[in-house]
């Protein structure tokens, strides 16, 4: 199948690989490899499939922190990622942490 992420939100592809995920986990891999494909289409800065590959790990393990404990749960499981910052376990950090963990990438991002 070939599924299309132009001019979609992040919302958009979010919810179709979650959908995905929940209902048809083959057909959610292949969703992931040609999300994975568009990321390295779009962005001129992507040269390897690595690299476009752990950008999608990222987005979908961060937008998946906006969400509750089941759907991370379905989320990590099928898609192999976790959250950039919190890891696998983002409930399970408490507001110091996050704050603290949020200081240390904004550290990181100013090197």
């Amino acid at each position: 199948m070939n599924y299309d992420f132009n001019r979609k939100t992040f919302g958009e592809i979010f919810n179709k690989a979650l959908k995905l995920a929940k209902e048809n986990k083959n057909e959610a891999q292949v969703y992931f490899a040609e999300y994975v494909q568009h990321i390295l289409n779009v962005n001129d800065k992507v040269n390897t499939i690595e690299e476009a590959e752990r950008i999608a790990k990222s987005n979908f393990g961060y937008f998946a922190g906006y969400y509750n404990q089941k759907v991370c749960d379905i989320i990590y499981e099928t898609y192999q990622c976790s959250h950039p910052i919190f890891g696998d376990k983002p409930f399970d950090v408490s507001p110091e942490e996050a704050f603290q963990k949020g200081l240390e990438r904004g550290r990181e991002l100013l090197k």
